[in-house]
């Protein structure tokens, strides 16, 4: 690399740590700052999500007993997973090791501080790797228009991160995508690759349902780029490492099991399983067997079948799905037409970015077929453009796959925005790319 090069690299990424601090840093700022609302609540009224105040409660069990995801009570240690039910372990986790860091017991201050930072984390690190990427107006507009989405409120229970958490889960596919097709120089491909898996397990550990977006995204690319005859042996091992990543929450569980055998056995999955959702998801809409998505429908319908039955344990789970199954092959037609309903809510939603979800999906399907059926990519010299492009239209129809098989409102649809302005900075850095090469007639 000559001197001039390093020059170059440096002068632009002096450009995006500037705009990152002039667009970013002041609402981080702002909300970091405005945390402090909830200082008022920590001693006289509990978070309105139940499981926040089980996470408070197991740092303050961290520092007294020096046990993670755990609760002290009266002498016993119980499994976190046997109060905060069906809940992920991630926020619990890095709310206990702050605690060890501070020396003492979370509050939720810390805790909506927390999602404030792993916010402002997914941002940078999204709009960093596109930067790599040389993909210099996509990660600017990503930049402009990103604290809007990201930073522009906060929340003490887990939902106020997913967006943060599935921008971290894009970084391992575009990473991979970016190594196989020469985007990317080697030392940095595998950077960020590092860094890419590393953000998959957190936001396995945050939040199960985004870490398998994650997993599915990758081996998407995985896939594709075997279609290309791309080595074989490298992307074998990135999708052996993502499950791995995945299953993440596993392994800490069975490590402070293998820690701590005073424990109290669990009885319950420390995260939310999938077949539950599944199976109440089908009561969203009217439907003939009257199911409601609600928990205690699910419990209700386990203890007629087996009052034995503990909510939420693996064999709760198991039950799930084995009714779940059964409604499949009882009425296919009648499943269909709940997926087609609830698809429908979401694509008729709109988004914070103005249009409906379904306007922006079908312009970004249009728009990325398009452009690689004429290879425009390469012709504007816009390579970076395409894996950019299909990973964000990839999670949209995650995003939208979620919407049909669980819920679909905003809440959990919302961090599908930032997949939007990522395919609208693409859009637009095309769009700028192709006038500069059309000459004027005179």
């Amino acid at each position: 690399m000559t001197r001039k090069t390093i020059t170059t690299t440096a002068l632009r990424w002096l450009i995006f740590l500037g705009a990152a601090a002039l667009l970013v840093l002041a609402p981080f700022e702002r909300t970091f700052r405005d945390s402090a609302r909830y200082s008022y609540l920590t001693d006289i009224m509990p978070s309105d999500w139940i499981a926040t105040n089980i996470w408070l409660d197991s740092s303050a069990c961290t520092l007294e007993r020096g046990v993670w995801l755990a609760l002290c009570e009266g002498g016993r240690l119980v499994p976190i997973s046997e109060r905060a039910i069906a809940d992920d372990p991630g926020h619990a986790l890095l709310l206990e090791l702050w605690s060890i860091a501070v020396s003492r017991r979370a509050t939720l201050v810390d805790v909506a501080r927390l999602n404030t930072l792993v916010d402002t984390i997914g941002l940078l690190a999204l709009a960093g790797l596109v930067f790599a990427l040389r993909a210099y107006v996509t990660s600017l507009l990503l930049l402009w228009l990103g604290p809007i989405l990201y930073l522009s409120w906060m929340g003490t229970s887990p939902h106020w991160s997913y967006i943060g958490l599935v921008s971290l889960s894009a970084l391992l596919p575009l990473a991979l995508a970016a190594k196989c097709l020469k985007l990317l120089g080697r030392k940095a491909a595998w950077t960020w690759m590092a860094f890419g898996i590393a953000a998959t397990a957190l936001a396995s550990l945050m939040r199960e349902s985004i870490g398998l977006m994650g997993l599915l995204v990758t081996l998407g690319a995985i896939a594709l780029l075997a279609m290309r005859r791309r080595r074989m042996l490298p992307l074998a091992m990135t999708a052996l490492l993502a499950i791995v990543a995945v299953t993440t929450p596993k392994w800490v569980v069975l490590a402070r099991d293998a820690a701590f055998p005073a424990i109290q056995p669990a009885e319950r999955v420390a995260t939310h399983g999938m077949s539950h959702t599944l199976y109440l998801g089908l009561g969203v809409v009217e439907n003939k067997w009257g199911i409601r998505y609600d928990d205690d429908y699910g419990a209700a319908t386990a203890a007629a079948i087996d009052p034995a039955i503990v909510f939420c344990s693996p064999e709760y789970f198991r039950l799930m799905g084995r009714l779940y199954l059964a409604r499949w092959l009882e009425d296919p037609i009648e499943v269909v037409r709940i997926y087609g309903a609830k698809a429908w809510l979401l694509l008729t939603s709109y988004t914070m970015t103005g249009p409906p979800f379904g306007v922006w999906l079908l312009l970004g399907l249009v728009h990325l077929l398009l452009a690689s059926w004429t290879r425009a990519w390469w012709r504007l010299g816009f390579p970076q453009g395409l894996p950019i492009e299909a990973i964000a239209v990839g999670f949209m129809l995650l995003f939208l796959a979620q919407a049909m098989a669980a819920l679909p409102s905003q809440t959990y649809a919302m961090p599908a925005n930032a997949f939007i302005v990522l395919m609208l900075g693409v859009i637009v850095e095309f769009v700028v790319r192709l006038l500069l090469r059309v000459r004027p007639a005179w």
